[in-house]
Protein backbone atom coordinates (compact mmCIF):
# COMPACT_ATOMS: atom_id res chain seq x y z
CA UNK A 1 0.00 0.00 0.00
CA UNK A 2 1.37 3.38 -0.95
CA UNK A 3 0.50 6.10 1.53
CA UNK A 4 0.96 8.80 -1.11
CA UNK A 5 -0.42 9.42 -4.56
CA UNK A 6 1.95 9.14 -7.52
CA UNK A 7 2.30 12.93 -7.62
CA UNK A 8 2.89 13.12 -3.87
CA UNK A 9 5.51 10.38 -4.07
CA UNK A 10 7.40 12.21 -6.81
CA UNK A 11 7.29 15.44 -4.81
CA UNK A 12 8.51 13.61 -1.72
CA UNK A 13 11.48 12.14 -3.59
CA UNK A 14 12.55 15.62 -4.60
CA UNK A 15 11.75 17.63 -1.47
CA UNK A 16 11.51 15.45 1.62
CA UNK A 17 13.10 12.11 0.80
CA UNK A 18 16.23 11.24 2.75
CA UNK A 19 19.53 11.83 0.96
CA UNK A 20 19.91 8.08 0.81
CA UNK A 21 17.34 5.35 0.35
CA UNK A 22 16.41 4.07 3.79
CA UNK A 23 14.04 1.27 4.63
CA UNK A 24 12.47 0.94 8.07
CA UNK A 25 11.74 -2.47 9.57
CA UNK A 26 9.24 -2.92 12.41
CA UNK A 27 8.87 -6.39 13.89
CA UNK A 28 5.40 -7.08 15.27
CA UNK A 29 4.31 -9.89 17.52
CA UNK A 30 0.89 -9.54 19.14
CA UNK A 31 1.35 -5.79 19.38
CA UNK A 32 -0.59 -4.08 16.61
CA UNK A 33 -1.53 -1.08 18.77
CA UNK A 34 2.11 -0.25 19.47
CA UNK A 35 3.06 -0.94 15.85
CA UNK A 36 0.44 1.50 14.58
CA UNK A 37 1.70 4.22 16.94
CA UNK A 38 5.25 3.61 15.70
CA UNK A 39 4.24 3.83 12.03
CA UNK A 40 2.20 6.96 12.63
CA UNK A 41 5.20 8.67 14.24
CA UNK A 42 7.33 7.79 11.20
CA UNK A 43 4.70 9.21 8.85
CA UNK A 44 4.68 12.48 10.80
CA UNK A 45 8.40 12.81 10.22
CA UNK A 46 10.02 15.69 8.36
CA UNK A 47 11.91 13.08 6.35
CA UNK A 48 10.04 10.01 5.14
CA UNK A 49 11.53 6.54 4.72
CA UNK A 50 11.79 5.06 1.26
CA UNK A 51 9.95 1.97 2.50
CA UNK A 52 8.37 0.77 5.74
CA UNK A 53 8.15 -3.00 6.19
CA UNK A 54 6.05 -4.40 9.02
CA UNK A 55 7.12 -7.98 9.67
CA UNK A 56 4.42 -9.89 11.51
CA UNK A 57 6.20 -12.62 13.44
CA UNK A 58 3.33 -15.16 13.38
CA UNK A 59 1.11 -13.21 15.76
CA UNK A 60 -1.73 -15.10 17.43
CA UNK A 61 -3.92 -12.13 18.35
CA UNK A 62 -5.12 -11.12 14.88
CA UNK A 63 -2.48 -8.40 14.49
CA UNK A 64 -2.36 -8.56 10.66
CA UNK A 65 -6.11 -8.03 10.47
CA UNK A 66 -5.92 -5.14 12.96
CA UNK A 67 -3.17 -3.53 10.88
CA UNK A 68 -5.21 -3.98 7.71
CA UNK A 69 -8.23 -2.35 9.33
CA UNK A 70 -6.13 0.56 10.56
CA UNK A 71 -4.65 1.08 7.10
CA UNK A 72 -8.08 1.06 5.50
CA UNK A 73 -9.47 3.56 8.02
CA UNK A 74 -6.40 5.82 7.83
CA UNK A 75 -5.85 5.83 4.07
CA UNK A 76 -8.82 4.16 2.43
CA UNK A 77 -6.49 1.44 1.11
CA UNK A 78 -5.61 -2.04 2.24
CA UNK A 79 -2.10 -2.76 3.49
CA UNK A 80 -0.16 -4.43 0.68
CA UNK A 81 1.11 -7.88 1.60
CA UNK A 82 4.36 -9.07 0.06
CA UNK A 83 6.51 -12.19 0.16
CA UNK A 84 10.27 -12.60 0.45
CA UNK A 85 10.74 -12.47 -3.31
CA UNK A 86 8.77 -9.26 -3.89
CA UNK A 87 10.21 -6.55 -6.16
CA UNK A 88 10.75 -3.07 -4.78
CA UNK A 89 7.45 -1.19 -4.34
CA UNK A 90 7.10 2.50 -5.11
CA UNK A 91 8.84 4.98 -2.78
CA UNK A 92 6.79 5.81 0.29
CA UNK A 93 5.23 2.37 0.46
CA UNK A 94 4.10 0.66 3.65
CA UNK A 95 3.94 -3.12 3.28
CA UNK A 96 3.26 -6.18 5.42
CA UNK A 97 5.46 -9.28 5.40
CA UNK A 98 4.14 -12.31 7.27
CA UNK A 99 6.38 -14.93 8.87
CA UNK A 100 4.99 -18.46 8.85
CA UNK A 101 6.34 -19.07 12.36
CA UNK A 102 7.94 -17.04 15.10
CA UNK A 103 11.64 -17.84 14.93
CA UNK A 104 12.69 -14.85 16.98
CA UNK A 105 13.92 -11.29 16.65
CA UNK A 106 16.89 -11.99 14.38
CA UNK A 107 15.05 -14.25 11.95
CA UNK A 108 12.09 -11.89 11.68
CA UNK A 109 14.26 -8.86 10.96
CA UNK A 110 16.39 -10.82 8.51
CA UNK A 111 13.35 -11.43 6.32
CA UNK A 112 13.03 -7.70 5.74
CA UNK A 113 16.80 -7.09 5.56
CA UNK A 114 17.08 -9.47 2.61
CA UNK A 115 14.31 -7.62 0.80
CA UNK A 116 15.80 -4.19 1.44
CA UNK A 117 19.22 -5.29 0.20
CA UNK A 118 17.55 -6.54 -2.99
CA UNK A 119 15.65 -3.25 -3.33
CA UNK A 120 18.87 -1.23 -3.18
CA UNK A 121 18.45 0.41 0.22
CA UNK A 122 21.49 2.42 1.33
CA UNK A 123 20.52 2.05 4.98
CA UNK A 124 18.06 0.08 7.09
CA UNK A 125 16.54 1.25 10.37
CA UNK A 126 15.39 -1.52 12.69
CA UNK A 127 12.84 -0.34 15.25
CA UNK A 128 11.09 -2.12 18.08
CA UNK A 129 7.37 -1.83 17.54
CA UNK A 130 6.96 -0.20 20.97
CA UNK A 131 8.87 2.96 20.10
CA UNK A 132 7.76 6.37 18.86
CA UNK A 133 10.24 8.51 16.93
CA UNK A 134 10.76 12.27 16.78
CA UNK A 135 9.95 14.01 13.51
CA UNK A 136 13.65 14.70 12.84
CA UNK A 137 14.99 11.33 13.96
CA UNK A 138 15.41 9.66 10.56
CA UNK A 139 17.31 12.57 9.05
CA UNK A 140 19.54 12.82 12.14
CA UNK A 141 20.31 9.09 12.03
CA UNK A 142 21.26 9.15 8.36
CA UNK A 143 23.35 12.27 8.77
CA UNK A 144 25.37 10.85 11.68
CA UNK A 145 25.76 7.36 10.22
CA UNK A 146 27.18 8.54 6.92
CA UNK A 147 29.36 11.20 8.55
CA UNK A 148 31.55 8.40 9.90
CA UNK A 149 34.62 7.29 7.88
CA UNK A 150 33.42 3.66 7.98
CA UNK A 151 29.60 3.82 8.31
CA UNK A 152 28.42 0.79 10.22
CA UNK A 153 25.73 1.08 12.89
CA UNK A 154 24.03 4.11 14.42
CA UNK A 155 21.88 4.52 17.51
CA UNK A 156 19.55 7.14 18.99
CA UNK A 157 18.99 9.03 22.21
CA UNK A 158 16.29 6.84 23.71
CA UNK A 159 13.91 7.89 26.46
CA UNK A 160 11.42 5.86 28.45
CA UNK A 161 7.95 6.54 27.09
CA UNK A 162 6.23 9.64 28.47
CA UNK A 163 9.22 10.62 30.62
CA UNK A 164 12.32 12.75 30.38
CA UNK A 165 14.48 9.90 31.71
CA UNK A 166 17.05 8.49 29.31
CA UNK A 167 17.11 4.75 28.70
CA UNK A 168 20.34 4.86 26.72
CA UNK A 169 22.57 6.89 24.46
CA UNK A 170 22.84 4.76 21.31
CA UNK A 171 23.81 1.54 23.06
CA UNK A 172 26.26 0.43 25.68
CA UNK A 173 29.11 -1.79 26.75
CA UNK A 174 29.36 -5.46 27.74
CA UNK A 175 31.36 -7.02 30.55
CA UNK A 176 33.18 -9.88 28.91
CA UNK A 177 33.34 -11.92 32.15
CA UNK A 178 29.55 -11.95 32.69
CA UNK A 179 28.24 -11.08 29.18
CA UNK A 180 25.94 -8.54 30.83
CA UNK A 181 25.34 -5.22 29.12
CA UNK A 182 25.31 -1.74 30.63
CA UNK A 183 23.37 0.92 28.72
CA UNK A 184 25.23 4.20 28.29
CA UNK A 185 23.45 7.11 29.95
CA UNK A 186 20.88 4.91 31.68
CA UNK A 187 18.62 7.01 33.91
CA UNK A 188 20.23 10.31 32.90
CA UNK A 189 18.33 13.56 32.63
CA UNK A 190 18.38 15.33 29.29
CA UNK A 191 20.86 17.89 30.58
CA UNK A 192 23.25 15.22 31.79
CA UNK A 193 22.80 13.16 28.63
CA UNK A 194 23.87 16.14 26.52
CA UNK A 195 26.82 17.03 28.73
CA UNK A 196 29.15 14.82 26.67
CA UNK A 197 29.90 14.97 22.97
CA UNK A 198 28.71 12.26 20.61
CA UNK A 199 32.34 11.34 20.01
CA UNK A 200 32.91 10.71 23.72
CA UNK A 201 29.89 8.42 23.87
CA UNK A 202 30.90 6.59 20.69
CA UNK A 203 34.35 5.84 22.11
CA UNK A 204 32.72 3.70 24.84
CA UNK A 205 30.20 1.83 22.70
CA UNK A 206 30.45 -1.91 22.22
CA UNK A 207 27.05 -2.25 20.56
CA UNK A 208 23.97 -0.32 19.43
CA UNK A 209 20.74 -0.97 21.32
CA UNK A 210 18.31 -3.00 19.24
CA UNK A 211 15.24 -0.86 19.97
CA UNK A 212 16.60 1.63 17.42
CA UNK A 213 19.56 0.63 15.28
CA UNK A 214 20.42 1.80 11.76
CA UNK A 215 22.83 -0.17 9.58
CA UNK A 216 24.52 0.86 6.36
CA UNK A 217 24.18 -1.24 3.25
CA UNK A 218 27.90 -1.95 3.24
CA UNK A 219 27.72 -3.16 6.85
CA UNK A 220 24.94 -5.66 6.09
CA UNK A 221 26.60 -6.91 2.92
CA UNK A 222 30.01 -7.28 4.58
CA UNK A 223 29.11 -8.55 8.05
CA UNK A 224 25.99 -10.42 6.99
CA UNK A 225 22.54 -10.77 8.50
CA UNK A 226 21.84 -11.29 12.19
CA UNK A 227 22.67 -14.71 13.62
CA UNK A 228 19.34 -16.52 13.80
CA UNK A 229 20.53 -18.80 16.59
CA UNK A 230 19.60 -15.92 18.90
CA UNK A 231 15.87 -16.10 19.46
CA UNK A 232 15.81 -13.07 21.74
CA UNK A 233 18.50 -10.90 23.37
CA UNK A 234 22.13 -10.23 22.44
CA UNK A 235 21.55 -10.19 18.66
CA UNK A 236 22.61 -6.57 18.36
CA UNK A 237 25.69 -7.21 20.50
CA UNK A 238 26.71 -10.11 18.29
CA UNK A 239 26.14 -8.01 15.16
CA UNK A 240 28.41 -5.25 16.42
CA UNK A 241 31.05 -7.68 17.71
CA UNK A 242 31.20 -9.34 14.30
CA UNK A 243 32.22 -6.00 12.74
CA UNK A 244 34.84 -4.86 15.27
CA UNK A 245 37.71 -3.04 13.63
CA UNK A 246 35.94 -2.80 10.29
CA UNK A 247 33.02 -0.41 10.87
CA UNK A 248 32.24 2.56 13.10
CA UNK A 249 29.51 2.75 15.73
CA UNK A 250 27.73 6.11 15.69
CA UNK A 251 25.54 8.02 18.14
CA UNK A 252 22.97 10.43 16.71
CA UNK A 253 22.25 12.59 19.77
CA UNK A 254 19.58 14.55 17.87
CA UNK A 255 17.65 11.41 16.91
CA UNK A 256 15.15 11.14 19.76
CA UNK A 257 13.16 7.95 20.29
CA UNK A 258 10.73 7.08 23.09
CA UNK A 259 10.56 3.44 24.16
CA UNK A 260 7.81 1.69 26.08
CA UNK A 261 9.98 -0.91 27.79
CA UNK A 262 8.61 -4.41 27.45
CA UNK A 263 6.05 -3.65 24.76
CA UNK A 264 7.80 -5.77 22.15
CA UNK A 265 8.58 -8.71 24.48
CA UNK A 266 5.55 -8.63 26.75
CA UNK A 267 7.46 -7.86 29.93
CA UNK A 268 9.76 -5.27 31.45
CA UNK A 269 12.95 -6.07 33.29
CA UNK A 270 11.04 -5.52 36.51
CA UNK A 271 8.57 -8.25 35.56
CA UNK A 272 10.82 -10.63 33.66
CA UNK A 273 9.59 -14.20 33.22
CA UNK A 274 11.54 -17.37 33.83
CA UNK A 275 11.28 -18.17 30.11
CA UNK A 276 12.79 -14.82 29.17
CA UNK A 277 15.63 -15.34 31.64
CA UNK A 278 16.31 -18.73 30.10
CA UNK A 279 16.50 -17.15 26.65
CA UNK A 280 18.81 -14.46 27.99
CA UNK A 281 21.10 -17.05 29.58
CA UNK A 282 21.24 -19.04 26.35
CA UNK A 283 22.06 -15.91 24.34
CA UNK A 284 24.79 -14.85 26.78
CA UNK A 285 26.44 -18.25 26.47
CA UNK A 286 26.25 -18.16 22.66
CA UNK A 287 27.65 -14.62 22.54
CA UNK A 288 30.55 -15.62 24.78
CA UNK A 289 31.26 -18.85 22.90
CA UNK A 290 31.47 -16.94 19.62
CA UNK A 291 33.51 -13.93 20.69
CA UNK A 292 35.21 -14.43 24.08
CA UNK A 293 35.34 -18.19 24.75
CA UNK A 294 37.93 -17.73 27.51
CA UNK A 295 35.18 -16.11 29.59
CA UNK A 296 32.75 -19.05 29.39
CA UNK A 297 33.46 -20.32 32.95
CA UNK A 298 32.74 -16.97 34.59
CA UNK A 299 29.71 -16.30 32.41
CA UNK A 300 28.22 -19.69 33.32
CA UNK A 301 28.94 -19.08 37.00
CA UNK A 302 27.21 -15.69 36.87
CA UNK A 303 24.15 -17.31 35.26
CA UNK A 304 23.99 -20.01 37.94
CA UNK A 305 24.38 -17.42 40.70
CA UNK A 306 21.61 -15.23 39.24
CA UNK A 307 19.28 -18.24 38.91
CA UNK A 308 19.94 -19.29 42.50
CA UNK A 309 19.29 -15.77 43.77
CA UNK A 310 16.01 -15.55 41.88
CA UNK A 311 14.92 -18.97 43.15
CA UNK A 312 15.69 -17.90 46.72
CA UNK A 313 13.76 -14.65 46.40
CA UNK A 314 10.74 -16.48 45.04
CA UNK A 315 10.98 -19.05 47.79
CA UNK A 316 11.03 -16.55 50.64
CA UNK A 317 8.18 -14.54 49.11
CA UNK A 318 5.79 -17.51 49.03
CA UNK A 319 3.14 -18.09 51.73
CA UNK A 320 4.44 -20.28 54.57
CA UNK A 321 2.03 -22.61 56.38
CA UNK A 322 2.47 -23.40 60.05
CA UNK A 323 0.32 -24.73 62.85
CA UNK A 324 -0.68 -22.64 65.79
CA UNK A 325 -3.18 -23.87 68.32
CA UNK A 326 -4.28 -26.62 65.98
CA UNK A 327 -5.04 -24.25 63.13
CA UNK A 328 -3.22 -23.60 59.88
CA UNK A 329 -2.32 -20.04 59.13
CA UNK A 330 -0.44 -18.35 56.31
CA UNK A 331 2.12 -15.62 56.53
CA UNK A 332 4.13 -14.06 53.78
CA UNK A 333 7.77 -13.35 54.26
CA UNK A 334 8.94 -9.97 53.19
CA UNK A 335 11.21 -10.08 50.23
CA UNK A 336 14.33 -8.19 51.10
CA UNK A 337 15.53 -5.79 48.49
Amino acid sequence: MSLMSRTDAETCREECAPPRRCGVVILNYNGSRDTIACVESLLRGNTLPSWIIIVDNASTDGSPEHLQQWAKNATGQFLSEIDEAAPAPSPGSLVLLRARQNRGYAAGNNMALRLLMNWGADAVWLLNNDVVVHADALEAMLRRLFAKPRPGLCGSRIYYMDTDRVQCRAGGSVCRWTALATLDGYGFSTRRALSESAEAVEARLHFIYGASVMASRNFVQTVGLMDERYFLYCEEQDWAYSARGRFDLAYAADAIVWHREGGSTGHSWRQVSAGALLLLARSRILLTWKHTPQALPTVCLSIVFAAARMAWRRLVSRPVRFRRGGGIHEERHRQES
